[in-house]
């Protein structure tokens, strides 16, 4: 009996890429990276579509980038395919997605998520979320809406993990370990970030921000919102799309500032996110609003990485209300 092939298809409106896994005679699945099969051949197999786990509907806002339809192609004569490995195959689409834009952040939200559908296959997520661990890493402790406040117990402990491991920052930590060399003997977990941040040469990762409900740009969704709203229930009989099109285009136009408060009485590290206003950007008005700021500690380590730097890459990257989010949160890119 050979080994057998299943394809994890991931489509969105700019590319389309096809995931292979492998099963042994003995029942191992094993991941096999990205493949080409020819259209004949997923022609003969079984399409399922993947677990809609992670949806587009659930936000406000997404990056066409992250807007995916996600198929597994399982062989037509499959046997003995358990439940575990059928589950992993529906919701591992989504997780590669997630690795292939560098959406670090949202790696660690499908990881909690599913935590028990991935905790069985822990080596295979290891490899695949290795490209972007540190960064999901840095962004689930420092920048997600959870709350970490165990990493510094995993990070003490420096231990292996095993399979059955459902701790998001112990997982990532496994994956991140041989980019981030730690040494829990003489750094902190934040010694060994601000470390890491220093010596990269390129920074490139997705970060939630806080006080957002605090500041004025996230008055204007609800305005904007409604104005959608009216607008697609007014053209419902012609295009509704364009209109859903329309609002794309204007989050996608909205420009971003990252940029350090060192005069901050609060925070001398402080960094603050302002955004376009939504109101102003629908009269085609550009002005920028105060949206929130990274929280302190991501901040405190950034800034201690590079204190010469003031002014940071950025672009709105996810907005929206789903089942792991608060309402209306905020997530950037950063890069510098």
């Amino acid at each position: 009996m050979a080994n057998e092939t299943f394809y994890v298809s991931v489509k969105t409106p700019k590319a389309a890429t096809v995931y292979a896994f492998t099963r042994s005679v003995t029942g191992i699945l094993d991941y096999a990276g990205v493949a080409t099969p020819a259209e004949d051949e997923l022609s003969q197999m079984q399409c399922v579509e993947g677990s809609a786990y992670f949806t587009p509907s659930w936000y406000t806002y997404l990056p066409t980038e992250l807007h995916a339809a996600v198929d597994v192609y399982l062989p037509g004569n499959v046997e003995n395919l358990d439940v575990g490995q059928y589950s992993f195959l529906l919701h591992v689409g989504a997780l590669l997605l997630a690795v292939q834009e560098r959406d670090g952040l949202l790696v660690a939200e499908l990881l909690r998520r599913r935590s028990m559908v991935f905790a069985n296959f822990l080596p295979l997520v290891l490899h695949i979320v290795k490209p972007v661990a540190v960064e999901a890493l840095f962004a689930n402790v420092y920048g997600g809406f959870h709350g970490n406040s165990g990493f510094e117990q995993v990070y003490k402990n420096d231990a292996p993990i095993a399979t059955g491991e459902t701790d998001v920052s112990a997982i990532l930590f496994a994956a991140a370990r041989d980019v981030l060399e730690p040494n829990p003997g003489k750094e902190t977990p934040e010694g060994m970030f601000i470390r890491y941040f220093k010596d990269c040469k390129h920074a490139d990762f997705t970060i939630g921000i806080v006080g957002a409900t605090n500041h004025p740009w996230v008055d204007g969704i609800e305005k904007y919102e409604s104005v959608v709203n009216a607008a697609t229930a007014f053209r419902f009989l012609d295009d509704p799309s364009k209109i859903e099109m329309k609002s794309l285009s204007i989050y996608n136009s909205l420009t971003t500032k990252v940029q350090a408060e060192s005069y901050n009485p609060h925070d001398h590290n402080a960094i603050s996110v302002s955004i376009d206003d939504l109101g102003l950007a629908l009269k085609g008005i550009k002005s920028k609003s105060k949206a929130g700021y990274l929280r302190a500690t991501a901040a405190a380590i950034l800034r201690k990485a590079r204190p010469n730097l003031f002014a940071y890459g950025s672009k709105l990257w996810r907005l929206g209300a789903n089942p792991d989010y608060f309402e209306n949160a905020i997530v950037l890119r950063i890069t510098f």
